[in-house]
Order: structure tokens, then sequence, then C-alpha cells
């Protein structure tokens, strides 16, 4: 086992970890690469290279830890799978949020964006002739990130947009019964069954008459010589909605909190929307929406001189080895223009030919998230549509604005802009 430190434990329980991870992480990359936390009961590690390494070296370790705690609440999912059964699944769902199949999605995108932005705008109007003093407000969060992803989601799975609300309260619920404790479980599991329910008349029509939809080619499509079972679909389903939505919205409003508070950065996207591209792959460096992966060793293996046992978990901090000094320069600051960072598509390798370092954002390897390329796609036409409506945007005053932190708590990035 790793020698010992200094560090308690149970930091990172605390609210401390939670709102800022960063100067805890530095120090096991500088003491401590290798850190087994005894209540987590799971080894860390924390450096660019080392993650990446474990991301590739599928000999060695298992993405099955996906199955205890997304299991518990989708079933099983492609995600959890290891080899060809990984690669089979993953063939079925792929194809459809990357290449060709992705440009139908750009005008669905563009369609949702400005659908809400006109909401929006409205409901200021409204607001501004009822008190024509009243400065414009905006949650990013509410009204907008969790809404674009969403609204694409259901497009995608040829999902009514009425139901717009149901699904809001589903997929946050969802989500928060993976990572939390025993009652967000429980609501977890009970919204997933509500929408599994939901899901199930209609895979049994669509699995007899298909149309041009992702939850029709699950319904369809055979593996090895066999359909999917409407288990398996709904638990894709599942997995699409969470992944899809939940992600990309924490994606947009991270973005939004990372160009507000860089007003040089901000002042360079306005003059060129084109450079958001750049600061989206900048913000998945600086904090992109998932802290951590987890694998399970599938053998010994050894990394700085300790030997993590086969059979162990060991948690793979992305925001470790996002900000790790030996990859990036000046690792904590936001900086759309670093001469560092791979700029280009993403991936599934860490480093490419020229030498530059990719984030670690959307993973590596066979499990490299297979939504990467949609969530560009609403993160940067969103903003952009979003941007030229509202004018001059900064941080309400009191409303203490910050990235999303690790624990599960309402989250909200209000702003106030000019109306006129």
């Amino acid at each position: 086992m790793a020698a010992s430190t200094d560090l308690d434990s149970n930091i990172f329980f605390s609210k401390e970890y939670a709102d800022n991870p960063y100067p805890t992480l530095k120090l096991l990359r500088d003491e401590q690469p290798v850190y087994y936390n005894p209540l987590m009961k799971q080894w860390m590690v924390t450096r660019y290279e080392d993650v990446m390494n474990i991301f590739a070296d599928t000999e060695n370790f298992s993405a099955s830890p996906n199955g205890d705690h997304i299991g518990q609440v989708f079933g099983p999912t492609l995600m959890e799978f290891d080899g060809e059964v990984h690669r089979k699944l993953r063939g079925v769902v792929a194809p459809e949020f990357v290449g060709r199949k992705l440009q139908p999605l750009l005008s669905i995108i563009q369609r949702n964006a400005m659908a809400l932005i006109e909401k929006f705008t409205a409901k200021q109007a409204t607001m501004i002739a009822e008190q024509a003093a009243l400065k414009g407000e905006i949650d990013i969060v509410d009204d907008f990130a969790t809404r674009l992803p969403l609204n694409v989601i259901l497009d995608v799975l040829d999902l009514p947009q009425e139901a717009h609300e149901m699904f809001h309260g589903w997929y946050p619920a969802m989500m928060n019964g993976i990572s939390g404790g025993p009652e967000l479980r429980i609501a977890g599991q009970k919204a997933n069954a509500e929408y599994h329910a939901y899901l199930d008349p209609l895979i049994e029509a669509r699995s007899v008459n298909p149309g041009d939809d992702l939850l029709s080619r699950l319904a369809v499509t055979e593996v090895d010589g066999k359909r999917m079972t409407p288990a398996e679909i709904k638990s894709f389903a599942s997995l699409i909605l969470v992944a899809g939505a939940e992600t990309t919205d924490k994606a947009i409003a991270n973005l939004w909190y990372q160009l507000l508070a860089h007003p040089d950065q901000w002042q360079a996207v306005q003059q060129d929307p084109e450079l958001l591209d750049r600061a989206f792959t900048e913000m998945m460096r600086i904090h992109g929406p998932a802290g951590a992966q987890t694998r399970k060793t599938i053998n010994d293996f050894t990394l700085h001189g300790v030997t993590i046992p086969a059979g162990e978990y060991v948690h793979l901090s992305l925001y470790g080895a996002n900000r790790d000094e030996r990859v990036f320069k000046d690792p904590d600051t936001f900086n759309l223009f670093r001469d560092d960072l791979y700029f280009s598509k993403e991936l599934r390798s860490g480093y490419f030919k020229d030498g530059m370092a990719g984030h670690l954002g959307f993973g590596l390897g066979p499990h490299f998230c297979v939504g990467y390329q949609l969530a560009r796609a609403e993160t940067v036409i969103g903003t952009k549509l979003l941007m030229e409506v509202i004018k001059n945007p900064r941080f309400k005053p009191g409303s203490n604005p910050q990235p999303i932190a690790i624990r599960i708590e309402p989250w909200h990035l209000h702003l106030e802009f000019d109306t006129a």
C-alpha cells in the first residue's frame, strides 16, 4: 500500500472539497499520485499521463464499476461492458451521434435554441412592460442550459416536446440516483421506472413500424443476429436521456461561468463567436461536467512503485489530470488562447501527432463518450444564439456565481443584462 500522507480522507466529503477540489488534487499529484482512500475503499490516480494510460489499458482495467452505480438505476448499459460485448453494443448507438448522422441534428439544435430564446425574450418583454425600470435577468441553468439539451434528446428519440416538463423532472432524479445516497437512489429508480413504463408501448409500436429516430433504431437493430430486448432498449434510452441532457447542461452553464468570470475571454468571443469552439475545449479541460471515472483492476498493477491488487476500484480523476502542471502551463487559469492544449476535434487518445495534449473530459479509449460531438454542438450553437439576444450580461450581484460543484444540490447561475 502507498506511503502515508498528512491528508485526512474526510476532506473528500467536505464542502471545501466539493466547492474547490483542485488544491487537494494538486497535493495528491505532487506527493502521492497513487493514493488509497480508506473511507471510499478506492485508489485515486490524479496525474494526466497515468489517467490516460489506464483508460487505454483494457488488459488490466475493466469498466465494470459503471454497473455498480449507473446500473443500479438504469439496468445494464454499454458503459459497464468490456471488449467485444462493449464494441457491438456501442455500434448500435454511436453512429447516431457522430459524423454525418449529426448533421441533421444541427438544425434541431438551432431550432430548439431559438425557440427557448424567443420564449425567454417574450417573458422578459412582459416583465419590462409591467416594471419599466426592471433589468433583464436569466438563470442560465434553469432557463436555458437544462432546457436545450433535453429538447434535442426528445427530438432524437422522437418523443413529444409537450412532455418536456415531465422529462425535465425525471432526468435530474435519475442522475442524482447514480451518485447520491440511498434516498436519492430510490428516487432515481422511481423516475427511471416511470420513464420505462412510458417507453413500453412506444418500443412495441416502433419495433413493428419503425420511424427515422433512435428509439426505432434500437427497437429493430440486431446484435449477433438477435434484436435487443425491451429491457436493454430501455436501459439505453435511460443512459441517452441522462448522458445527453445532464452532461450537456453542465457544459453550457460552466462555459458561461468561465467566460463571464474572465472578461477578456468574453470580449474575445463576442468579437469573434467562432472562438466559442476553443472556449468549449478549454472549459472541458479546466472544469468539465464530469470529475472522474472509475475502473476495476483485472490484475495486480504497479504504478509509481505502488501495487494496486486485482479486484480494486480505481478512481481516475479527470479534474486532477486536466490540471496537471506537468502537461499544462498555468493549469488553474482559463485561457482559450493557450498553446499547450489540442483545440481540434476530440479523439480517443491523450496526445496527438503534433505533441499537443487533449483534455480528458470525455474520457479516452473504448469508452470515449459517444455524445461528445452532440455536446459540443449544443453548447456552442446554443451559446452563440443566446449571445445574440442578451446584451452586456453579468453575474447578478449577491448571487455567488461559481462553476457547478461536485455535491448534489440545486445549482443556479443568475445573470442580469441590458434590455435596451
